[in-house]
């Protein structure tokens, strides 16, 4: 009888069959487990409570969601990695959780990303290639590529899972760029206002958001440590060891909850994403937001919203119930969302094998308000301008531009948009992106899709944020004028003439129709234009080119890469690029183009389909604007003109499209494209698609253009070639993950001939795939990527001259042979290439991960900047001066292969000048930097020198002295020289902050004898041999190592600097050495994002030793370290000083020309040196023994302009005055 009731009570409880009022049923269930990564997830208790509730209620549909943290410590390694199939059974063990019965979804986390390191991006895209390479269409990894999200499922009726990628708020290395990445959203802003969108249209239903880090935890991330923690701290990496360390134990439990890491709540990156979140969601009563990271289970409840941490899927740490939290549990579980036939919803919490729910909540799903009720607007016209805001006097046109000002003022004639297309009704499917459009999607009954955007367009969202209430904000908007409002109608008209596909818009006027639900205080009354969405089946659209289905950019590289079967059609590419040259279109990135896919025998033909045409015909025509698209600025800003000066230029936001699509063209395929395109697009053709505009349009700048276009038209070949030949410099030859064999061959006129095939599993040659001939001259570098499958890579021929080949084998079991005379360059894991016979290459074999990679966005302009510089300090006065900074990339050097500084200023005040360059060498020596730095102070340059030790004397009224012929007293310890120094080091990076270099040194150093009474005269005398108009020449060598982890070099909130250098120099002239060693050490921190306050502390010294010269001493100076004291004030054997300082933000100037945050600084600076002369005692010390430290105080106001930038003003007092300073940026 016991056991009977006890199975009763098991089987209620497993089947969630809680007496309900009525026929209330269960209509859904959403499981949610976090951070089930580990192996251990295979055996966990609570399986077995999940697959008896989905056995015991077969009729209730259900999902379940992994919410990141699937497999420890570092996700999914790659495919030859010694733990990847550790981590596929990971996942293979939480899919079958739900034995199958359940649609699955796999949210990222940070440990996924590579645990929040370097290369995180890459290794959360092996867990997703594994997931959908299952091929089972109820597993889902989301959001995809890196991306934030969100991504919107609509699980029933009653309830929409959202779900993010936390993780891309947070990760500080790389992670999809803003202009070209496969993301829907690609900003924060644009990340919440998707959200906001998604919640707006399901009020009324229950949404739960998913994500990886909670915004409210009560656990180890939210700072709550137990008192074992503090204790026996190391029981944190070891279980069992039991060490006690009171008090030690304690830094680290304190250090994460007063300041956290990045992955824990109080950390301001982490604030800003959960304050940011929260702001939305509590605008929505009802709304679940679900996460894991903390490895425990919560319930929290605020401002009506509902946080789930379930975060203990295979392991659970110490949680408090504290705060906002109503139910905390620290056991393995998983929470269960139920949504019932009466609207409601129950949250239960659910342990380890405990049958029921530890925790249940319910409520009822909020209803969705009522709308206003308004007829539906009839048919008909409406006369209307695209905007009234371009106006301009004769003076803004002089130096903004004339552009099409009056076009976009100039009133026509547009039909009401009713929402019918031919195949029926349309409904409003969602709000699209975009930065500067506002548009909306929408989709008709046969399931065709199309988009009504904006004519107007609002760049603010493109601006940096810095920027946006500033006169920045009213020059981009304005220049929105250089963009024809209609061009886009015309476009179509050119298209078929030149045979490339296009979309066909018209303008619609958008009135304040009822059908607009939500959008209407956003979108109604407003000019549109409406087009066809290149999206599915376009059988019956021939100018989408019929195709069998349309795909995006990123779905046609991945295409590419799955089967060597697939191709695209580049010839079809080159035309209708061509055709983007001529008719002046610049903003042509990935995401510009859909793609049409033809079934052809055996695979996919690819052809591209243009999207958004709002640039075409854009101009440039006022002084700022032209300087503006200089070759070292924006050129891609040329604009639409009877001429070109820089086609690559012009080029450039689709310098990873062409890069990726063009590769097979030769110049002959250009020439041949480009003189077809000036046959087709006749006169005619041109006047009757510029006619197409209605006649109050066409009258502004109708003929204007026609005559542009003839002249461009007859110039395409040579803006053809100029683009041509910038693309031919280094090509990428990419295969697949199936099997090809490259054949490359060396002519004898130095050519080399790419030949790439598609080989059977044997190995046997199926058919060619790729061909081109490389022009020596022309072409530098190939570099040839077999990606994965088993590639063959064979090299034949001989030539005098030759261009640089690399080969990137892949994954896979590849082999390369050579009987070349030149050697490729062979990129390989150690073991993943089969070299056979007698082949000669140059080995770039590596074990890391990377040398495998290809990277279609890593090309960058090379540039080449003017600059000019300022400054000023007390004792040079003003400095003046300009330069150049010369930047060129290479194949994986990143952030660039060279980069060259040159600067030159000179002070008006003292006559001297000063040169410097730097150059700086990625991967001059494999992983080793190169850098070389020279730095020439000539004439007259100035330091000052007070005498030796740490309480000399500034004798401030020296100058009283007549006979000394002092204007004024600091005249007397001015010490002017010249110095010629030169280093070369070799520098590489350790890790993520960490860095090391060392090189030789060279120093030239000559004091100049000045005329008139000087302090350095008198110290002079006292020695045995002249130190004044005397060159002495330095040689030596150096090294420095250090760790940077500042959240901003610039303007420092968080973080750690520290360097330790030494340097050992030896005089030529004599057999005098010496040794330098110096060490600094900088923290920041503040508590907020942006951060109120900072505080800031820096500890520095140094210490020499050996025979060393006046200027190489140890310096203590006012303008870098001790402040209130002057420019090299104390000179010794040793230093050190301590640097205390306080910024505090207190607010934003919003100023239309010069925005910026303002702050003030309040520090206290304390130091010394110490020094021993020949006696062994310090002359400036009444005991021969100093303990004096100099302190000085003070406080500034400081500003960031446009936050790019700080700029400081500080007075600084000390026992000898007050004293101001300016600069550019934070002492430290």
């Amino acid at each position: 009888m016991r056991f009977l009731m006890v199975m009763g009570v098991v089987m209620m409880s497993a089947g969630a069959a809680y007496a309900q009022p009525g026929n209330e049923k269960d209509q859904y269930y959403l499981y949610l487990v976090g951070d089930a990564g580990e192996p251990s997830v295979s055996s966990v208790p609570y399986r077995a409570t999940i697959q008896s509730q989905l056995a015991n209620n077969p009729q209730v549909p259900s999902a379940i969601v992994f919410l990141g943290d699937n497999v420890y410590p570092k996700g999914l390694e790659e495919t030859d990695h010694r733990y990847r199939k550790v981590g596929e059974q990971i996942l293979k063990d939480q899919i079958a959780i739900t034995g199958g019965k359940s649609e699955v979804y796999f949210v990222p986390g940070n440990h996924d990303w590579k645990k929040g390191k370097r290369n995180g991006l890459q290794q959360l895209g092996y867990q997703q290639a594994f997931i959908d390479s299952l091929l089972d269409q109820r597993i889902h990894f989301l959001p995809q590529n890196g991306c934030p999200g969100p991504v919107e499922v609509a699980l029933s009726d009653q309830m929409t899972l959202v779900m993010m990628d936390s993780q891309w708020w947070l990760h500080p290395w790389e992670k999809p760029d803003e202009e070209s990445s496969a993301c829907e959203t690609k900003t924060k802003p644009e990340v919440l206002d998707a959200i906001e969108d998604i919640l707006q249209r399901n009020r009324g239903k229950q949404v739960v958001i998913a994500g990886h880090h909670p915004i409210y935890t009560y656990g180890e991330h939210g700072g709550v440590f137990t008192l074992k923690d503090h204790i026996f701290p190391l029981t944190a990496a070891n279980k069992g060891l039991y060490l006690p360390l009171p008090l030690i134990g304690s830094i680290y439990p304190i250090y994460r909850k007063v300041f956290g890491n990045i992955q824990d709540s109080v950390h301001p990156v982490y604030r800003d994403f959960g304050s940011a979140l929260e702001e939305i969601v509590k605008q929505y009563p009802g709304t679940i937001y679900a996460a894991g990271h903390e490895h425990a289970l919560e319930y929290i409840s605020k401002d009506s919203v509902h946080y789930i941490v379930s975060g203990s899927g295979s392991k659970a740490t110490p949680v408090q119930q504290k705060g906002y939290a109503k139910f905390v549990q620290s056991s393995l579980g998983f929470v269960r969302v139920a949504v019932t036939s009466y609207n409601k919803v129950r949250i239960e919490y659910f342990v380890e094998d405990n049958a029921g729910p530890a925790y249940t909540q319910s409520f009822s799903i909020p209803e969705k308000p009522q709308e206003e009720n308004r007829p539906i607007v009839a048919e008909g016209f409406v006369t209307a301008k695209a905007s009234s805001q371009y106006q301009a006097t004769e003076s803004k046109k002089k130096w903004m531009g004339a552009n099409y000002r009056e076009v976009w003022a100039q009133e026509i004639k547009a039909p009401i948009f009713n929402f019918q297309s031919p195949g029926g009704e349309l409904k409003i499917v969602q709000k699209g992106g975009g930065m500067q459009t506002l548009s909306l999607r929408l989709e008709d009954s046969t399931g065709k899709q199309y988009t009504l955007r904006s004519i107007e367009k609002y760049p603010e969202k493109a601006i940096p944020e810095a920027f946006r209430e500033t006169i920045a904000k009213d020059v981009v908007q304005d220049q929105i004028s250089a963009a024809h409002p209609y061009g886009a109608l015309v476009v179509p008209h050119l298209a078929d003439a030149a045979g490339i596909y296009h979309t066909n818009p018209k303008v619609v006027w958008l009135a304040d129709d009822p059908r607009l639900g939500e959008y209407r205080k956003t979108f109604a009354n407003r000019l549109m234009l409406l087009e066809e969405r290149p999206h599915g089946e376009a059988k019956d659209m021939d100018f989408f080119g019929n195709a069998d289905d349309i795909k995006s950019t990123f779905k046609v590289i991945d295409k590419l890469a799955e089967d060597n079967d697939n191709y695209v059609d580049q010839q079809f590419v080159l035309r209708s690029r061509l055709f983007d040259l001529w008719i002046g279109d610049w903003d042509r990135h990935d995401d510009q183009w859909r793609w049409a896919e033809l079934d052809k025998k055996g695979g996919k033909m690819y052809r591209p389909i243009p999207r958004d045409r709002d640039q075409v015909f854009f101009v440039n025509e006022g002084r700022i604007p032209k300087m503006a698209s200089k070759k070292w600025a924006l050129p891609k800003l040329q604009g639409f003109d009877y001429d070109l000066k820089w086609p690559a230029g012009f080029m450039y936001n689709a310098r990873y499209f062409d890069r990726s699509f063009l590769t097979a063209p030769s110049e002959e395929d250009w020439i041949r494209e480009a003189r077809d395109l000036q046959k087709v697009l006749t006169d005619e053709a041109i006047e009757n698609a510029i006619n197409q505009w209605p006649k109050e349009i066409f009258d502004w700048h109708g003929e204007e253009i026609i005559k542009k276009l003839k002249v461009r038209r007859e110039k395409l070949v040579e803006y053809g070639l100029n683009h041509y030949y910038f693309l031919a410099r280094a090509v990428n030859v990419v295969g697949s993950n199936k099997h090809e064999l490259f054949e490359v061959t060396y002519l004898d006129n130095g050519n080399l001939e790419v030949v790439v095939h598609k080989t059977k599993k044997d190995g046997q040659i199926d058919k060619e795939i790729y061909r081109r001939t490389f022009v020596h001259g022309i072409t530098k570098e190939v570099r040839l990527y077999g990606l994965e499958g088993n590639d063959q890579f064979k090299f034949k021929g001989e030539s005098g001259k030759r261009i640089k080949v690399r080969v990137i084998t892949g994954k896979g079991d590849d082999s390369f042979f050579s009987t070349a005379n030149h050697k490729p360059l062979l990129y390989a894991k150690p073991k993943g290439v089969d070299i056979e016979g007698p082949s000669k290459f140059k080995d770039r074999r590596s074990s890391d991960p990377s040398v495998n990679e290809y990277n279609r966005k890593e090309f960058k302009y090379n540039l080449l900047a003017p600059l000019v510089i300022a400054n000023f300090n007390v004792d040079d006065g003003i400095f003046l001066g300009g330069g150049f900074l010369a930047t060129t990339h290479g194949f994986r050097k990143d952030p660039f292969k060279a980069r060259h500084l040159f600067l030159g200023s000179y002070a008006i005040n003292t006559s001297s000048f000063n040169f410097m360059y730097q150059g700086r060498y990625t991967g001059l020596i494999r992983k080793w930097n190169g850098e070389l730095d020279l730095d020439v102070k000539s004439p007259n340059f100035v330091n000052n020198f007070f005498g030796w030790g740490n309480e000399s004397v500034f004798d401030k009224s020296i100058d009283d002295d007549p006979a000394l012929g002092l204007d004024h007293a600091i005249e007397f310890y001015r010490l002017r020289f010249k110095e010629w120094s030169l280093s070369m080091n070799l520098e590489r990076r350790i890790g993520s902050n960490g860095f090391l270099k060392f090189g030789p040194t060279l120093q030239i150093v000559e004091l100049e004898r000045s005329d008139g009474n000087r302090l350095v005269k008198d110290y002079e005398a006292t020695l045995s041999e002249a130190i004044l108009e005397k060159t002495k020449n330095f040689a030596g060598v150096s090294y420095s190592w250090g760790i940077d982890n500042r959240n901003s070099p610039i303007f420092t909130t968080r973080g750690l600097y520290f360097e330790q250098s030494s340097r050992w120099m030896n005089n030529l002239e004599s057999s005098n050495s010496f040794g330098s060693y110096n060490a600094s050490l900088s923290l920041y921190q503040s508590f907020k994002l942006p951060a109120k306050v900072t505080f800031a502390f820096r500890a520095s010294g140094g210490l020499n030793e050996g025979k060393y010269e006046l200027y190489q001493a140890q310096m203590l100076s006012g303008k870098t370290e001790l402040r209130g004291f002057r420019k090299t004030r104390f000179y010794g054997d040793s230093r050190l000083v301590l640097n205390n300082e306080v910024r505090i933000k207190l607010g934003d100037i919003r100023s239309y020309l010069l925005p910026a945050s303002i702050g003030i600084n309040g520090f206290y600076d304390v130091g010394r040196v110490w020094y021993k002369d020949e006696n062994g005692i310090d002359p400036t010390a009444t005991t021969g023994q100093s303990s004096v430290w100099h302190k000085g105080f003070g406080g500034g106001i400081w500003l960031t302009p446009f936050n790019m930038a700080v700029v400081s003003v500080e007075a600084a007092h000390s026992v000898e005055g007050t004293l101001g300073y300016f600069r550019l940026g934070f002492l430290f």
